[in-house]
């Protein structure tokens, strides 16, 4: 088996944070769901005519759901703790990919429609309206998060930024705006049975070409049932 050649990185003392490149990263977004496996999960297969309030009232859903999304987006002191602890940031340079930068793109908007001072005072506060081009901006940027929780480690209050991403990608579901390669293979899944779309005749051949390999590796003889009932150990 051929093995990688590869220089381990010097750990230095203390972490080199790069230059800042501004919008370095705002054209890399992932192919949008097709409209069949966006209706199937329930949801538009194209942006809505009136997303904006659509895309509001699931805020608001998901603020009164999940009592955690709003304490993230209230607490936060901007400290910086995050910023150099998210690999998509070190790797990109784009501002925009720091974690507390992403989030707020979240949370400019909801301070701009569920407080009171993003109400009356919205420059002031960093309030900004959902607009096509802050849409945009959060199809690109929550999209470049892994939701790995890194930053939550390191974060002082304990903010989770995946709980921000994730409640941005479902607000962009439900107005149309869904990821090919999670939408796809979770209405594949539920669709058909399994994440690649195989059909039951495909996936048995697969299995059974499995169940050959690992008896010839391992010697032990295996079988990967479909559609059978087993006893489940736990």
């Amino acid at each position: 088996m051929a093995v990688a050649e590869f220089d381990t990185p010097e750990l230095k003392e203390y972490p080199v944070i790069p230059r800042l490149q501004e919008g370095v990263m705002k054209h890399s977004q992932p192919y949008t769901a097709k409209a069949e496996f966006q209706e199937k999960l329930g949801f538009p297969g194209e942006l809505v005519d009136n997303w904006q309030q659509v895309a509001i009232d699931k805020m608001g859903e998901l603020n009164k759901k999940y009592r955690s999304l709003g304490v993230y987006l209230d607490s936060c002191v901007k400290c910086g703790a995050c910023t150099d602890k998210c690999h998509y940031y070190l790797g990109t340079t784009d501002p925009k990919n720091m974690p507390v930068a992403r989030q707020d793109l979240f949370r400019k908007v909801y301070r701009r429609y569920f407080t009171l001072s993003g109400k009356l005072f919205p420059k002031l506060v960093g309030a900004e309206d959902l607009t096509k081009e802050v849409l945009d901006d959060w199809y690109s940027y929550f999209h470049q998060c892994s939701q790995c929780r890194r930053c939550s480690v390191y974060c002082p209050y304990g903010i989770d930024t995946a709980e921000i991403s994730m409640a941005a990608r479902e607000v962009m579901d439900t107005v149309g705006v869904g990821q090919k390669y999670c939408n796809e293979i979770i209405g594949k899944a539920q669709t058909i049975g399994n994440n690649l779309g195989l059909p039951e005749p495909a996936l048995i051949d697969t299995l059974e070409g499995l169940e050959e390999d690992v008896e010839e590796d391992t010697g032990v003889k295996v079988h990967f049932p479909v559609d059978e009932k087993v006893q489940m150990y736990y």
